[in-house]
């Protein structure tokens, strides 16, 4: 299992250095076109994707449900593309959902500002001032969403691997170096390996039973799951209550056992 995950700023030839390694290594390539089939297999449709995708705050200040449904099923389908292996995965917070995941190389593409514009300018007919206000309106907007989603910090130098700064070097040669850093995870033991699909599963199962959660509204039980077992915590106002989620998340595929933490909260009349 190999997966490269990469972050790039607009402009900084990320985009295509990514196609670039995907290619090369033959690997599978999730950007946003991938992600919009995966989420709509989970029922988001297109003008739901576009309103949440790598958009900033204020759409987070009050986490609606369908932006909890959105954020739920991207990471599945992270996890998933993970979980089969060869796979490049642009943006999304891949470098922060996928941290410490033996086999997983991270690297982060950038680029001074004004040579980033002054790429976009030879492609297209904005101005200058134009272009300068869109590049620095998307390093909000990817900042935040890493940072409304994940609460980290998109430019940390913890989360990546490999940084690329691509002022004086090419797409090709950027391509090599990340070609060249991959081999890094071949190192990675077969054990490790083994415990990052049981890490994988574990995650894709834990996301797929919030999702039974989300569809009943229900937001204020904690899910965590480990070799297939859920337990389940927070507050119920009944045992029936509490017996109906632990029948609904028993019949979630791959779960192979729930055990309840839920705690009955009495209501005091006076």
């Amino acid at each position: 299992m190999a997966v490269i995950t990469i972050s790039r700023q607009m402009g900084s030839l990320g985009t295509e250095i990514a196609q670039g390694v995907a290619a090369k290594l033959q690997y599978k390539y999730l950007d946003k076109e991938g992600m919009e089939q995966g989420l709509a297999d989970h029922g988001l449709s297109g003008p739901e994707v576009e309103k949440y995708d790598e958009k900033s705050p204020p759409f987070w200040a009050n986490w609606q449900n369908q932006g909890q449904k959105f954020f739920n099923a991207m990471q599945i389908v992270i996890y998933e593309a993970a979980r089969e292996g060869n796979v490049v995965i642009v943006g999304r917070g891949g470098q922060v959902l996928l941290k410490g995941i033996p086999g997983v190389l991270h690297v982060r593409i950038i680029a001074p500002l004004q040579d980033r514009i002054q790429r976009l300018m030879a492609k297209g007919q904005e101005s200058e001032k134009e272009l300068s206000r869109i590049v620095k309106q998307s390093d909000r907007e990817s900042g935040g969403f890493v940072r409304g989603f994940l609460d980290a910090d998109w430019e940390s130098s913890e989360l990546y691997d490999l940084t690329i700064n691509t002022r004086y070097l090419s797409s090709d040669l950027s391509v090599d170096m990340i070609v060249h850093a991959i081999t890094a995870m071949e190192a990675v033991t077969d054990v490790q390996r083994s415990h990052a699909r049981e890490r994988l599963d574990d995650l894709i199962l834990q996301f797929k039973v919030e999702a039974v959660l989300l569809d009943t509204d229900l937001r204020n039980i904690g899910v965590e799951v480990r070799a297939g077992v859920v337990t389940l915590r927070g507050h119920v106002f009944s045992d029936l209550e509490g017996k109906r989620y632990v029948n609904l998340v028993s019949r979630v595929e791959g779960v192979q056992k729930v055990e309840s933490n839920l705690v009955i909260q009495r209501h005091l009349y006076v």
